[in-house]
C-alpha cells in the first residue's frame, strides 16, 4: 500500500483520543487509523525531527525505534541517535538509508522535503504541541497508539502520562514536606515575542509546570498573555523565570518591572522556551531546576525518578520489655529501577572503553546517585571518569572495586536501595 505524507492538526488528534480502545488482545493493535491515514503494521524505524515529540516518544519507551533525529532534538540521552540534519531541511537520503517508516516532523518542515519523502513512501506525521494538560494527555495516547498499537501502545502511552504526572506530584510533595506550609510563593514566566513582553497565562501547559513548583502563577487569573506591568506590580512575584537574555533586558529596562522585588534581589532564573515546552523527561528536569532555585535546601533531593514512591520505610516497634530501646528503621523494600531508566539488565555487563546507550544510562544513574557530579560526563563513553565512579560505587555497596560494571554491579546500581555517594566518594 502506498504510504502518504500527512500532517495531523491538533484538533484531529484531540478528536481521535476518544476512539482509543483499551480492551482486547495484542492482535487487535493494527491496523491503526489516525485522522485520515491508516497504519497497517507496527512501525519499526522512525525519525524524529521535533524535539517536543521526541521527549514524549522517549518517555513512553518508544525511543528504541528511533534511527534518526534532527539537530534540534538535542536531549542528551538521545545524542547517540544519528543526526539527519535540521528539523526543517533534513537529509532525505539519510532518512531513506535507515529504512524509515514514519517521520515525526515539526510544523516548519520544508514542502520539498515532504514531497521527496512521499516519493520514498515515508509517512510524515506532524504532532501539534500540547498547549493544555488535556492536550498533553491526548498526545501521549496518540503517539502510543501510532507506535505500539491501539491497545498495547495506547495503554503504554496512558501509563507514561500517568507516570509523568506522578513524578511531578512527587516533586510538589517534596516542596510541601520541606517548606513552611504558611509560605506561598508567587511566580511568573516571561518571554519576549513580537517586540513585546509576554506572560505565561493560566490554563496552559507551562502554567501546569509552574504549579508543580508548589507556587502560584501570578498570571492565574489573566487570559491575555501581553504583560500588564501594573498587574505584575500588584502581584510582585517572589520569583521570575524568563526565556532568554532579551527578555531579561526588557524586564530590567521597564520602569515598573525593573523595580520588582524579584528583579532587585536576583530572584530571576533563565528557563528557555524549549525547556518550558518539552513534555517528557525534559519537563521533570525543568521542574527540578526551578524548584532547586526556589528552595536551595531541596537541591539534589527532588527526585526525577520514583525511588521514593516505590520504597516504603518500615519503622520497627519498640520492644515492650525495654521501653528505653531506640526504634530502628528496617531496610526499605528493594525495587529494580531498570524499567524506569529504560535499560535491560539481563546478562548485561559494561567495561572500560565501551561506547553505547547503555553506558549513557549507567552514567545517568551514577549521576543521580552522586558518583558523577557533572552532567557533561554523561556521554555514553566508558572512560576513566566512569571507571572511577563505578569503583567508588562498588566500594560503597560492598562489591569488589574493579571499575568494571559487571552484571552484579549493574543490578545493584539500579536497585532502589543502592547506596548513594558520600562526600568522600563523590568525584
Amino acid at each position: 500500500m502506498r504510504k502518504r505524507i500527512v500532517s495531523i492538526a491538533l484538533a484531529f488528534v484531540l478528536a481521535l483520543s476518544v476512539a482509543v480502545t483499551f480492551t482486547g488482545c495484542g492482535n487487535d493493535d493494527y491496523p491503526v487509523e489516525v485522522a485520515n491515514i491508516t497504519i497497517e503494521s507496527e512501525p519499526k524505524n522512525i525519525v524524529v525531527l521535533d524535539a517536543s515529540t521526541a521527549d514524549i516518544i522517549s518517555y513512553t519507551g518508544y525511543d528504541i525505534k528511533m534511527v534518526g533525529r534532527s539537530d534540534e532534538v538535542n536531549q542528551e540521552w538521545l545524542s547517540v541517535v544519528p543526526s539527519v540534519g535540521s528539523q526543517n531541511s533534513p537529509d532525505v537520503d539519510k532518512i531513506k538509508t535507515y529504512e524509515t517508516d514514519i517521520v515525526f516532523a515539526g510544523e516548519g518542515l520544508d514542502n520539498t522535503v515532504k514531497e521527496n519523502l512521499e516519493k520514498e513512501n515515508v509517512k510524515v506525521i506532524t504532532m501539534s504541541q500540547a498547549k493544555t494538560p488535556k492536550a498533553l494527555e491526548t498526545n501521549y495516547l496518540t503517539l502510543g497508539k501510532i507506535l505500539g498499537g491501539k491497545v498495547t501502545g495506547a495503554n503504554k502511552g496512558a501509563s507514561a502520562y500517568d507516570d509523568l504526572i506522578s513524578n511531578m506530584e512527587q516533586v510538589k510533595s517534596s516542596v510541601k514536606a520541606e517548606v513552611n506550609s504558611d509560605i506561598l510563593y508567587t511566580v511568573c514566566y516571561l518571554f519576549y515575542e513580537d517586540n513585546s513582553l509576554k506572560l505565561m497565562t493560566s490554563g496552559t501547559y507551562g502554567d501546569m509546570l509552574l504549579g508543580y513548583t508548589g507556587a502560584v502563577n501570578a498570571a492565574v487569573n489573566i487570559d491575555e498573555n501581553k504583560v500588564d506591568v501594573n498587574t505584575l506590580k500588584v502581584a510582585n512575584p517572589n520569583f521570575i523565570f524568563y526565556a532568554d537574555e532579551a527578555t531579561l533586558n526588557a524586564i530590567k529596562a521597564d520602569a515598573v518591572l525593573g523595580k520588582l522585588t524579584a528583579v532587585k534581589s536576583g530572584k530571576t532564573l533563565m528557563v528557555t522556551v524549549d525547556d518550558m515546552n518539552r513534555q517528557g523527561r525534559s519537563a521533570l528536569d525543568t521542574l527540578n531546576k526551578m524548584v532547586e532555585f526556589m528552595y536551595p535546601s531541596l537541591k539534589k533531593s527532588t527526585a526525577t525518578n520514583d525511588e521514593a514512591s516505590k520504597t516504603t520505610a518500615t519503622v520497627a516497634s519498640t520492644t515492650p520489655a525495654n521501653n528505653n530501646q531506640t526504634a530502628t528503621t528496617a531496610p526499605a523494600e528493594s525495587t529494580s529501577l531498570a524499567d524506569k531508566y529504560k535499560i535491560k539488565l539481563d546478562k548485561l555487563s559494561l567495561k572500560y572503553e565501551d561506547e553505547n546507550d547503555n553506558v549513557k544510562i549507567m552514567q545517568q544513574r551514577l549521576y543521580d546517585l552522586g558518583y558523577v557530579d557533572d552532567k557533561e560526563n554523561i556521554t555514553g563513553y566508558y572512560g576513566e571518569i566512569s571507571q572511577e565512579a563505578v569503583k567508588n560505587f562498588q566500594k560503597n555497596n560492598g562489591i569488589k572495586a574493579t571499575g568494571e560494571a559487571d552484571n552484579a554491579t549493574l543490578v545493584k546500581m539500579f536497585d532502589s536501595n543502592a547506596v548513594k555517594a558520600t562526600p568522600q566518594n563523590e568525584q
